[in-house]
């Protein structure tokens, strides 16, 4: 994940990868669009249909090599704020994981009922967990001290810990297509729980 974070290029390729080894595999014909409820809502031949994602992705990462030589000054600001890369790397995961997604529909491996957008929000959690994990920012543990979790070590490596897990279950929900929101909220209200109970913010962690 790290990998394709710092290098989304090692994303667009895998992605074309993954449609080359599943093209003889897939039907002829395979969702390529979701509606505003996360749901399949349009489907395309799969000469078309399993390289549109790449190639929009690929579009998304040239996009974002070209703004610095028409708006330098912006581009520095949000880099100099440590956005501008988050922002064009999350561009192109949010292609690459829908394409993903659809080729796991396709082939059988993801139900049709899978929705976008609990998958995105476990895969946040995926992302959010480690990236905090490598940085940890100031903010990460005054955020900790407000939901009443210790910032002290090594509570906020057990956070980014529960974060990934509930992010891996949901993922698991998503492909199931069935409660899929409840796969990631439920482990993520027990995980709390276990943390509130284990490393609560006005005294030191239990042994």
């Amino acid at each position: 994940m790290s990998v394709l974070q710092r290098d989304p290029t090692a994303g667009i390729l895998l992605a074309l990868l993954a449609s080359i080894l599943a093209y003889d595999h897939l039907p002829e014909r395979i969702p390529v669009h979701w509606d505003g409820f996360g749901r399949i809502d349009a489907e395309l031949n799969k000469r078309a249909g399993v390289f549109l994602h790449p190639g929009a992705m690929a579009l998304v990462y040239f996009f974002f090599r070209l703004i610095p030589y028409v708006d330098r000054n912006r581009v520095r600001q949000l880099r100099d704020i440590g956005l501008y890369d988050p922002f064009r790397n999350g561009a192109v995961l949010l292609f690459g994981y829908s394409h993903l997604l659809l080729l796991g529909i396709g082939l059988g491996w993801v139900d049709r009922e899978a929705n976008l957008f609990a998958g995105l929000l476990s895969l946040a959690a995926i992302v959010a967990g480690n990236h905090l994990k490598r940085i940890r920012p100031a903010r990460f543990d005054r955020f900790l001290t407000r939901i009443n979790v210790s910032g002290a070590p090594p509570a906020p490596a057990y956070v980014c810990n529960v974060l990934i897990l509930c992010g891996v279950i949901g993922q698991a929900g998503t492909a199931t297509g069935a409660l899929q929101l409840a796969w990631f909220l439920v482990p993520l209200g027990v995980g709390y729980i276990f943390l509130r109970l284990r490393f609560p913010s006005d005294r030191t962690p239990t042994p």
